[in-house]
């Protein structure tokens, strides 16, 4: 009786375990490429999240001064089309108003357009001020002491 040498069967092994790294590396570089084009994804629709918030809050801005300085008076007193000013630099806007008749209200529409193309608008209704008196001066009767309230409502 012969006995065959070990060596043959040790090659077939050591085979056998670089197939497995090769293996694991297919699936590292397959999950790292995953991974990076999700973070890219992620950071550009932050990006886009950022210019939805900033459009939100100069459509929010323009809204508020019309209906602050009543629609008939607003193209008097504001640029009714223009460059937006800190933080808006990257934004062009436009407020439309228009005034369908006595007794009704004025549909005031404005966009803001950013520096890549995409435009944003919000349109309102926004009645007339009433009356020739300048805008009331609103303040409470009595003052308010917020240090009291906070601590009767948190008991500190």
């Amino acid at each position: 009786m012969s006995r065959r040498p070990r060596t043959s069967r040790a090659a077939p092994r050591r085979g056998f375990a670089l197939l497995d790294v090769v293996i694991a590396g297919v699936i590292l570089a397959i999950g790292l490429t995953t991974l990076f084009s999700l973070t890219a994804k992620s950071l550009d629709m932050q990006r886009d999240g950022e210019v939805r918030v900033k459009a939100a809050a100069m459509l929010d801005d323009l809204l508020s001064l019309v209906l602050l300085e009543g629609p008939a008076d607003f193209p008097q007193l504001h640029s009714v089309a223009g460059r937006g000013e800190a933080p808006y630099e990257e934004f062009e806007f436009r407020v439309r108003i228009d005034d369908p008749g006595e007794g009704e209200p004025y549909r005031v529409t404005a966009t803001v357009t950013h520096e890549t193309g995409r435009e944003y608008s919000c349109e309102t209704l926004i009645a007339a001020k009433l009356g020739e008196e300048p805008d009331p001066i609103r303040n409470p009767e009595e003052p308010i002491d917020r240090e009291a309230r906070y601590e009767e409502i948190f008991g500190f």
